[in-house]
C-alpha cells in the first residue's frame, strides 16, 4: 500500500475519482479525522483518537500504515482491505478511511496444563471484555487453581486520561501458594509517544510494601494476536525496599509468504543480590515464560531465557509453532547457583468462527516423550 501511495493517490470528490500527485498532496493538504470505512461498534470520536492522526496537521502518507498497525495491535479490529482516502467538499482536508471491521475481542477462556512427569493439573478460567461499549475500555477477570496454588486476577483500562494519548491501567491479584498469601494492586498511567513508543509511571501495594514503577515500551508488530512481523521491546522497574528490573523483547522476521521466525528474550531480577522472603520472589513456569515447567511452579529472585520459534501461518487465523527455549533461573537457599533449562516442542493455534483453540506440548532436555507438559486452552468469543 505504501509504495502505491508514493506514486499515485486517488481521491473521491462528490463520487468522482480524481488523480493527484502524492508530493502535491502532502504539501497542500491537511488531515481530517480518521474513520472506519464501514463503521463498527467503536464510537467515531474514539476511533479517530485511537488512530492518533492529528486533525488539521499536514498530510504525511507514511503515517497511515503506522496508524493501521497500531489499531490492529489493540485486538479490536480485523483488516479487510486497504485504506481509502476521501476529500471533504470544497476543502483541502483528507479523510483516511480504514478498512477495519470489528474483531471478536470479547471471550471466555478455559485452559488446562498437565505435567506428565508428576501427574499434576493446573486449570485457568478467564473472561475478557474489550472495547466496552465502543469506548476503548478493557476489563478481564481470571482464576487459576492447581494442587498447591490458587490465584485470582483482575485488570481494567480507562482510556483518554489527561488527553487522547493517555490511559490508566488497574491490576489486582490474589495469590495463595505453599501456604503463603499475597495481595497485590498496581495503578499505572500509560502515555503513547506516537504509534510505537509508550512510557508508564505508577505504583501500588504488593506483599505489604508500597512501590513505584516505571515502564518504557516499543511495539511495531503488524497485529495482535498472531503477529507475523515487527518488533516488541519493553523495559520495566519497580522500586520499594529493593529494585525489580526486567527486559522483555520479541522480533518477528518473515522469510516466506507463510513462514516467520520469532526470536525472543526475557530477563528479570531483584537487586541487591541476597535472599528474599518467599512471597517477594518471582513465580515462574508456564506459557508466559518457561514453557516446559508447570505454571508458577518455581520461585526465584532472577531468571532469563531466550527462544526461537518457527511459525507457519498458511491457514487463516492459525499458526503452527516449532520452538526451542533455553533459560536459567536462580535457585533458592539453601541450594546455590543457577539452574539451566532447555525446552523444545510444538504448538498449534487455530481460530474457528467465534472460537479459538491452542495446544502446546513441551519437553525438557532428557525427558521421555510421554512425560512432557501439555497446555490446552479454548476461547469462546461473544
Amino acid at each position: 500500500m505504501a509504495s502505491g501511495l508514493r506514486i499515485l493517490t486517488i481521491l473521491i470528490i462528490g463520487g468522482i475519482g480524481v488523480q493527484t500527485n502524492a508530493h502535491e498532496l502532502e504539501s497542500s493538504w491537511v488531515w481530517s479525522a480518521a474513520v472506519q470505512n464501514k463503521k463498527g461498534k467503536t464510537d467515531s470520536l474514539v476511533f479517530a483518537q485511537l488512530a492518533q492522526i492529528e486533525v488539521g496537521s499536514p498530510v504525511v502518507l507514511s503515517q497511515v500504515p503506522r496508524a493501521e498497525r497500531s489499531l490492529l495491535r489493540m485486538g479490536y479490529f480485523s483488516k479487510t482491505g486497504e485504506v481509502k482516502f476521501y476529500r471533504i467538499a470544497n476543502r483541502n482536508r483528507l479523510v483516511p478511511a480504514f478498512n477495519l471491521t470489528d474483531a471478536t475481542a470479547n471471550f471466555a477462556e478455559a485452559s488446562v496444563a498437565f505435567d506428565g512427569s508428576s501427574n499434576e493439573y493446573n486449570g485457568l478460567v478467564r473472561v475478557q471484555l474489550m472495547n466496552i461499549a465502543g469506548r476503548a475500555r478493557d476489563f478481564s477477570l481470571s482464576g487459576e487453581n492447581s494442587k498447591n496454588y490458587r490465584a485470582a486476577e483482575i485488570f481494567y483500562k480507562e482510556p483518554f486520561i489527561f488527553g487522547p494519548k493517555g490511559s490508566l491501567k488497574l491490576h489486582g491479584e490474589f495469590v495463595e501458594c505453599d501456604l503463603i498469601r499475597q495481595r497485590n494492586v498496581d495503578l499505572k498511567y500509560i502515555h503513547n509517544l506516537g504509534w510505537e513508543w509508550q512510557y508508564g509511571v505508577g505504583g501500588g501495594y504488593k506483599n505489604n510494601k508500597l512501590f513505584s514503577s516505571l515502564l518504557l515500551g516499543y511495539d511495531s508488530r503488524d497485529k495482535i494476536p498472531l503477529a507475523f512481523k515487527g518488533l516488541f521491546a519493553e523495559m520495566s522497574a519497580e522500586f520499594s525496599e529493593f529494585v525489580v528490573a526486567g527486559l522483555n523483547g520479541a522480533y518477528y522476521q518473515p522469510f516466506s509468504k507463510n513462514w516467520t521466525l520469532l526470536v525472543a528474550a526475557k530477563g528479570f531480577g531483584m537487586l541487591p543480590s541476597k535472599d528474599y522472603s518467599r512471597e517477594d520472589l518471582f513465580l515462574i513456569g508456564g506459557k508466559d515464560n518457561f514453557i516446559g515447567l508447570t505454571p508458577r511452579s518455581i520461585r526465584t529472585r532472577a531468571y532469563g531465557l531466550n527462544e526461537i520459534d518457527f511459525q507457519w501461518h498458511g491457514m487463516e487465523k492459525s499458526a503452527l509453532h516449532i520452538f526451542g527455549q533455553n533459560g536459567i533461573y536462580r535457585n533458592q537457599a539453601p541450594i546455590r547457583g543457577w539452574e539451566h533449562i532447555l525446552t523444545y516442542g510444538l504448538g498449534w493455534e487455530q481460530g474457528i468462527s467465534n472460537a479459538s483453540l491452542a495446544i502446546y506440548y513441551a519437553l525438557l532436555q532428557g525427558m521421555q516423550p510421554i512425560d512432557g507438559l501439555l497446555n490446552l486452552s479454548v476461547r469462546i468469543g461473544f
